[in-house]
């Protein structure tokens, strides 16, 4: 079962990920997870405010790669995919840590939730990747980061032969099925216009 955190319980832990106030934040973790029974990864999920933004969110807005290394460090032993989801946790508006890290210019911050695996391609509603967010506010540094990233991935794609292959072979049997799907579309208009006669 969820844990049940109050609003000002809530506040607290986004204040003290917010703040960096790592002492803060351990304490008000450990005592809600004893309190409700469950894990402090478990709190950490569930604590969100009204706009749906974690913990997570406040620290890699601020850029305290601190609070950001504690946070991640109670997902060691979850799933992979539980820490997936928290590290790609959208706000109400469709941005993760990495999109507010991004718009931050928060490059320490930005290399270290993509060393843990936050998607850098999520959209957020404006359909804004994370690049695109430092793009906007001029933070170059982490730009050239993730251009870096990119084209280190071109060249693994290139060095395996197969990314940009299986890419058109993907394209033409998407032509192919149109084609078929043309092809009976006019067998449909032709019997149509002979039925109309």
């Amino acid at each position: 079962m969820a844990p049940q955190l109050s609003e000002d319980e809530i506040d607290d832990l986004l204040y003290a990920a917010r703040t960096g106030e790592k002492d803060e934040l351990t304490t008000l973790l450990s005592s809600l997870s004893e309190r409700e029974k469950v894990s402090p990864a478990e709190i950490l999920i569930s604590a969100r405010d009204e706009g749906k933004s974690t913990c997570l969110h406040m620290a890699t807005g601020n850029g305290h790669a601190d609070i950001v290394t504690y946070l991640l460090s109670h997902f060691t032993s979850r799933s992979k995919e539980e820490k997936q989801a928290f590290l790609d946790a959208p706000n109400e508006y469709g941005n993760t840590g990495l999109h507010w890290a991004a718009l931050g210019g928060h490059l320490p911050v930005v290399k270290l939730l993509v060393e843990n695996g936050a998607s850098v391609a999520l959209a957020n509603d404006k359909n804004y990747v994370p690049l695109d967010l430092a793009s906007f506010g001029d933070k170059f540094d982490v730009v050239d980061y993730f251009l870096a990233r990119s084209s280190g991935l071109e060249e693994e794609n290139a060095a395996s032969g197969d990314g940009l292959k299986n890419a058109v072979e993907g394209v033409q049997l998407e032509e192919e099925g149109l084609q078929a799907g043309e092809e009976e579309d006019k067998g449909k208009s032709k019997g149509k216009e002979e039925g109309s006669s």
